[in-house]
């Protein structure tokens, strides 16, 4: 939301949950360590880059950690284990909704500098959103597969003018929920959607 709306609320909600989460027994979700490089970037403090650090190397790689392993791989390691990242997606015999905004994130943090890889996750992409839009008015996934359209639309993965309105109506869904921010998914697609639009003007 604050890549989308510049809105000093958003970064404030972000760093203030990353302060409220240390030391709890729950610990960051998976799926949110990328909030991490977010908060190096916004202050510079290298308390952040040690948690990137420790993290990389203690967690298991899984493919909701994907995201957040590539980024780490752009950024410091001079993207070394790109083929151990696309094989992770390759080999993986279903995707539900979640995968693919596991994979939709890691194609976002991966360089277009080694595109051999980079093309692959971005054809299985296309493969797999083609076959789960099929019936989405009728899927329990609407929301994850919306969001992951949108932010592939977003980021020129697929055409905005033949997939954007299938990310519009998981938007839909919502359109008329609280605006609050902590809505998790929800507050993904707004801000997606909005992005959707200002490229549109």
């Amino acid at each position: 939301m604050y890549e989308a709306s510049g809105i000093e609320a958003c970064k404030e909600f972000v760093m203030t949950h990353l302060t409220g989460i240390e030391g709890t027994a729950a610990g960051l979700p998976m799926q949110d360590y990328l909030a991490y490089f977010f908060a190096l970037e916004q202050t510079g403090n290298e308390e952040y880059r040690q948690k990137i650090e420790s993290a990389v190397n203690s967690k298991e790689w899984t493919v909701d950690l994907m995201p957040f392993v590539t980024a780490y791989e752009t950024k410091y390691k001079r993207k070394e284990h790109y083929n151990q990242i696309t094989a992770m997606f390759r080999n993986k015999e279903s995707f539900t909704g979640t995968d693919l905004i596991a994979l939709i994130e890691t194609i976002n943090q991966m360089s277009e500098e080694i595109y051999e890889y980079y093309r692959e996750l971005k054809d299985l992409f296309k493969v797999i959103v083609k076959e789960k839009i099929k019936n989405l008015t009728d899927s329990s996934e609407i929301l994850e597969i919306g969001y992951s359209v949108l932010k592939a639309c977003n980021i020129d993965v697929l055409q905005k003018e033949k997939y954007s309105n299938f990310g519009e109506s998981a938007w839909q869904t919502i359109a008329g929920n609280d605006n609050k921010m902590g809505n998790g998914l929800e507050d993904m697609i707004r801000a997606q959607y909005t992005i959707l639009k200002k490229q549109e003007v």
